[in-house]
């Protein structure tokens, strides 16, 4: 039951699952060709802690996901699958079916109840914001130049910096 997508990029195709069998791989795609299952075309695995819902955001070397639809993330070095923290836990996402989105050096990871926290990218975790909206959210935030869009159920929200 793969509900979250699988992404690509640095030569890589990431999948994950965590619904009845938790998984969560990185496979080369040069190397990688027809049914791959108990080879060594998979670069690494992990079997635990793994996403769900939302889809994995690949940002630079960094590979950032959701623990299920809870609030703990975890960013691994894309190539390795070497943990560079995680599972840290975000205070107050309890569910979360938004993937994540990343841009100008910082991860966006909004839940359903309307909190959004803000990280900065890399390997070390720190929350650079947490901001609050009142509304539900399960649509991925989208983001369009300098501008961020997220779909509530009661309203459509852009938000951007204000330079004045």
């Amino acid at each position: 039951n793969v509900v979250a997508s699988p992404i690509a990029g640095n030569g890589y195709v990431y999948a994950g699952s965590s619904y009845e069998h938790q998984a969560m791989l990185g496979i080369p795609l040069a190397t990688a060709k027809g049914d791959i299952t108990g080879t060594r075309a998979v670069s690494w695995h992990r079997r635990a802690q793994t996403p769900y819902v939302p889809s994995p955001l690949l940002y630079g070397d960094e590979l950032y996901f959701i623990r299920h639809i809870q609030g703990f993330i975890t960013c691994l070095d894309a190539k390795s699958g070497r943990t560079h923290y995680g599972s840290k836990r975000l205070p107050g996402l309890r569910r979360i079916y938004a993937s994540p989105v990343g841009a100008a050096g910082r991860v966006y990871i909004m839940g359903r109840g309307g909190l959004t926290y803000v990280l900065k990218r890399g390997p070390q975790f720190e929350v650079l914001a947490r901001n609050q909206l009142d509304d539900v959210f399960s649509a991925s935030p989208v983001l369009v130049g300098g501008e961020l869009y997220l779909r509530g159920h009661n309203s459509l929200y852009c938000i951007v910096e204000n330079n004045h």
